[in-house]
């Protein structure tokens, strides 16, 4: 097993590791071999020479670098509108979805009413809600409850950890336990922390 990028790239024959030089055939280490090997000085270096290489040339792939990169940016921008949409309701505590997840629809919930207000103002996310708006599953649109549920669930797990944090770095905390039954008598466990 060799490293394609090194064997080409790399400058130091001192420092070459045997995925640079002479090939890995250790099957046992094979694991762990390419990760150690990622993170070596010469393989950065090599990587980094490939990308300025890959500046002042013309390559046979540009065309597809280039559309890959148009599709990354449209994706990019896609995702800044939906997560500011989940942001915006997540911070006042509001449900996202309705009973209906169709667009246009007066039941459609929060996440997909925000989407369309901000539509009204933003071109391009129009033009993205008409074009992917009811495309069903199994095709990406970001649009889904279920993007909406996993960013939400990413933002939850950004705000405990900075919460965890906090109350890590703070020098007293309690902690308050209290569990009551709900409407269907199933307990609701509530904990609060508090920390100076």
């Amino acid at each position: 097993m060799f490293c394609g990028i090194c064997l080409h790239f790399a400058n130091d024959s001192e420092n070459k590791s045997k995925l640079c030089s002479d090939g890995l055939n250790d099957w046992k280490n094979a694991y762990n071999a390419p990760k150690k090997h990622e993170n070596s000085l010469i393989h950065r270096d090599s990587v980094t020479s490939l990308r300025e290489r890959r500046h002042f040339t013309d390559q046979i792939n540009k065309d597809l670098i280039e559309h890959v990169e148009k599709e990354t940016a449209y994706w990019r921008k896609v995702l800044e509108r939906v997560t500011i949409a989940i942001k915006t309701l997540a911070s006042r505590g509001l449900p996202l979805r309705g009973h209906v997840e169709k667009f246009g629809n007066p039941h459609n919930g929060n996440y997909m009413m925000l989407l369309e207000t901000i539509a009204e103002f933003d071109d391009f996310l129009a033009t993205h809600i008409a074009e992917y708006g009811e495309c069903g599953r199994g095709n990406v649109s970001y649009l889904s409850s279920t993007t909406a549920e996993e960013l939400l669930q990413l933002l939850a797990t950004a705000v405990e950890k900075e919460i965890i944090t906090d109350i890590k770095a703070g020098k007293y905390f309690s902690i308050i336990v209290d569990s009551t039954a709900d409407i269907s008598h199933i307990d609701q466990l509530a904990i609060v922390i508090r920390y100076v």
